[in-house]
């Protein structure tokens, strides 16, 4: 019976070991960081129009491009009425609340409104608030 030979260098083994499992897992988060998914896939595409009212000027366009990485469309970004919301809002336009919903989750926010309007093309309006910054700042 032929004896199987054991490594010489049980430091090589674990070295190698621990950097395959580093590469693996360095892997893995490239993977996931590729770009935000949106949470949940809607059934039709959600028509967004983006208000900035963080007085911080073009942070809502960097907010239109977190969201189109998303998979959301988003139509307009122009400014709220005003520049002092502390929290960003999400307000539902359409009867359907899945849309704001599935908005809200994406970005993280519990501040969701019902406000159906008379503007057919748009599902929901998402006013930014100064708090948009964590989602345009790179981590």
């Amino acid at each position: 019976m032929a004896k199987r030979q054991h490594s010489e260098s049980p430091v090589l083994d674990w070295t190698l070991g621990i950097a395959f499992t580093l590469i693996l897992a360095l892997a893995v988060s490239a993977a996931v960081r590729v770009g935000p998914q949106a949470l949940r896939k809607p059934k039709q595409p959600i028509r967004v129009q983006l208000w900035n009212g963080s007085g911080r000027a073009g942070l809502a366009a960097e907010l239109a491009s977190y969201l189109r990485d998303g998979g959301i469309d988003v139509l307009e970004v122009s400014n709220a009425d005003r520049s002092d919301y502390r929290n960003t809002l999400v307000v539902n336009r359409t009867e359907n609340p899945e849309p704001a919903k599935i908005v809200a989750e994406y970005l993280g926010t519990d501040h969701v409104i019902q406000q159906a309007g008379s503007q057919e093309l748009i599902d929901v309006t998402v006013i930014v608030g100064r708090d948009a910054r964590r989602w345009t700042q790179p981590h």
